[in-house]
């Protein structure tokens, strides 16, 4: 596809968060593709553009356009740590939750969550950093490396993967890859079996490059799911139902 190559290489997505650079790191040495960055979002609109050809969507997103999963994903069996809520307070009031307008999958799980507990908590999606949520609401959902950040800076309220699995008892699926090409998948699934194995090295490499504790890293990135199985697929079955259920598609 001419329109998601660039000089020569195959454009392909990957999200700008911590939690991808373990299994794209050997795949972006090795410089066989074009990798572009950006949030869930995002990169859900580039593939849906064709500027893209392979990309962890949403989870939302592969549901609500009935993409065929790959076998990369992003997910958790419990806490996630960086999917958070995050607040100025020592616990969950009633008050509104402001909430991140960068991830479909993430808001819609806490209005899972939020239905499921019985919360009383307004939703408000906002833009802006974590800093500037918290300046006009007690509480905030963030992702991603903001949330890593933020939960060394605030209290951690819930964290949305722990909830999920205390609710379903079955892992949070926050991104699945989705392709229109052959091959790509496999060459991600390689680069993270790769990583595993030489998880020091990329622990240090993270470290200088995000300016995070290499313990905190180690932890993190050994927790994280990065291939999608039967619990994770259930989970999706799970969470598409909930959905529905729910009105959220």
């Amino acid at each position: 596809m001419p329109f998601s190559t660039f000089s020569g290489f195959m454009r392909i997505g990957k999200f700008g968060f911590v939690n991808n650079f373990m299994p794209y790191y050997k795949l972006e040495k090795d410089g066989k593709y074009e990798v572009v960055e950006g949030t869930p979002k995002t990169l859900a609109k580039l593939f849906e553009s064709g500027e893209i050809v392979y990309a962890p969507v949403p989870t939302f997103e592969l549901i609500k356009k009935g993409y065929e999963p790959k076998r990369f994903c992003v997910a958790s069996d419990g806490e996630v740590y960086s999917v958070i809520v995050v607040s100025k307070r020592k616990r969950l009031d009633d008050s509104p939750i402001a909430v991140t307008a960068d991830s479909m999958t993430s808001v819609n799980m806490m209005r899972i969550i939020k239905e499921e507990k019985g919360m009383l908590n307004k939703l408000v999606v906002c833009n802006g950093s974590v800093k500037e949520m918290l300046r006009n609401f007690e509480h905030a959902l963030v992702i991603g490396d903001e949330a890593i950040k933020a939960r060394m800076r605030f209290r951690v309220l819930m964290d949305i993967g722990e909830e999920w699995k205390e609710i379903t008892g079955l892992p949070a699926v926050f991104g699945v890859a989705v392709s229109r090409v052959d091959g790509v998948d496999e060459d991600i699934i390689e680069s993270l079996r790769w990583g595993k194995k030489n998880m020091e090295e990329i622990v240090r490499v993270a470290s200088e490059r995000f300016r995070l504790p290499e313990e905190f890293l180690m932890h993190y990135f050994s927790s994280l799911i990065h291939e999608l199985g039967e619990k994770e697929r259930k989970s999706i079955e799970v969470f598409r139902e909930m959905c529905q259920h729910y009105g959220l598609l």
